[in-house]
């Protein structure tokens, strides 16, 4: 009797711990999450990009000067991932009367830049620039003053512009055109997008 009720037992125990293996080797390794979906979808929609921005200025026909930005981002479906670059210096300036001081104007560029993935192999971005210069010879001293004198106060010239735009590889946008009401120069910017290959 006794040694049915052990072959029992024995048999109970290798039916079960059979069961948790066939259970096991139905999932494989490691069962497969909704979440890794995801993310292996996610990674295969991702594309690198480089984009090129220009700032022209002319004076008439005459070119003045030339200044490329280069950033590196990525457009994917659901991404907000922005590029952005930062460059430029700060200006003193002297603010006078009786407690004189000095303060300091940001001097430069700022773009930020996002892309996503669009119809018909394109890509839309989303572009902010924003450039600060000092007119030339704004800040010079005038003629005959003394080195404790106040110099002119420097004009700063701001240009700011948003812009969506729609681009293929290779692509690279029709200028944007900007004229500056105190000299008359024209600014012009360009756009062009590659993928990084």
């Amino acid at each position: 009797m006794l040694k049915h009720f052990m072959l029992a037992m024995a048999l109970a125990f290798l039916a079960q711990h059979a069961n948790a293996q066939d259970g096991k080797s139905a999932e494989g390794p490691r069962a497969a999450r909704p979440s890794d979906a995801k993310l292996a979808d996610t990674s295969k929609n991702i594309v690198p990009l480089k984009v090129t921005v220009v700032f022209y200025e002319y004076d008439g026909e005459k070119k003045l000067s030339t200044l490329p930005y280069v950033l590196f981002l990525k457009a994917d479906e659901g991404s907000r991932y922005v590029g952005k670059v930062r460059i430029g210096v700060k200006v003193p300036i002297w603010t006078g009367g009786k407690e004189s001081a000095i303060q300091y104007q940001d001097v430069g560029s700022n773009l930020d830049c996002s892309a996503q993935v669009a119809e018909d192999g394109k890509y839309m971005l989303d572009l902010s620039l924003e450039r600060a210069s000092i007119y030339p010879n704004s800040s010079e001293y005038p003629t005959g003053s003394k080195p404790d004198e106040q110099p002119h106060q420097p004009l700063f010239r701001q240009f700011r512009a948003n812009l969506a735009l729609l681009l293929r590889d290779g692509q690279t946008t029709p200028s944007t055109i900007a004229t500056d009401p105190l000299n008359g120069h024209i600014v012009k910017v360009e756009v062009t997008l590659n993928v990084v290959k």
